[in-house]
């Protein structure tokens, strides 16, 4: 038994030995440090002329239209992100109003005093999309009044828009020739949301 742990201590005294003989003393070790995900930035902005964008700009004001008068609005919208856009929507946000008192020939015909009627005579007379130079018409929505596609999503561009791309975009609003009494004096609020996605 005694010489059953002398030779198990001796096998256990080599083994170390032999296993500290055979270990290298060379080690080296690499590190990274600071490594990040982020994402960019998603931007769209608007402009009336094309030269500063923004994110929320008054683009238009039309006063004392005359039945059968019409009016363009041009307006750019621009991809100010660092990812392509695929689509852009255009909503109309339309509120009619009665401006002041109303006149006495608007009186004699007028039920809703409280409310305008000046968007159901609002017309879209031409709708146009512009982008690298080439037009497009969007025939769906001619002829339609301002109230017909209030709160309604209209596909202005369907496809890839860079950084720094631009969409033009014209709007022409015939006051419709039988335009009557009943909103004299009125006056519609437009608001334009214009989403865009990636």
């Amino acid at each position: 038994m005694k010489r059953a742990m002398v030779v198990g201590i001796l096998a256990v005294l080599i083994f170390a030995a032999g296993a500290k003989f055979g270990v290298s003393y060379f080690s080296d070790v690499a590190r990274s440090n600071g490594n990040e995900i982020s994402t960019g930035d998603f931007d769209v902005g608007i402009s009336r002329d094309g030269s500063r964008y923004y994110d929320d700009y008054r683009l238009f004001s039309f006063d004392d239209l005359r039945p059968g008068e019409s009016r363009t609005f041009t307006f750019y919208i621009k991809n100010r992100g660092d990812y392509p856009i695929s689509s852009i929507e255009l909503l109309f946000n339309v509120t009619d109003l009665e401006r002041g008192k109303m006149s006495k020939a608007e009186s004699l015909v007028d039920n809703t005093p409280d409310v305008g009627e000046l968007s159901e005579y609002l017309k879209i007379a031409d709708f146009r999309v512009e982008v690298d130079g080439r037009e497009t018409v969007l025939s769906d929505y001619i002829g339609k009044s301002l109230r017909e596609l209030n709160s309604t999503s209209l596909d202005v561009f369907d496809g890839s828009l860079p950084e720094n791309g631009v969409v033009k975009v014209s709007v022409t609003v015939q006051l419709s020739p039988s335009a009557g009494n009943d909103c004299l004096t009125d006056t519609s609020k437009v608001g334009l949301l214009i989403t865009a996605r990636q």
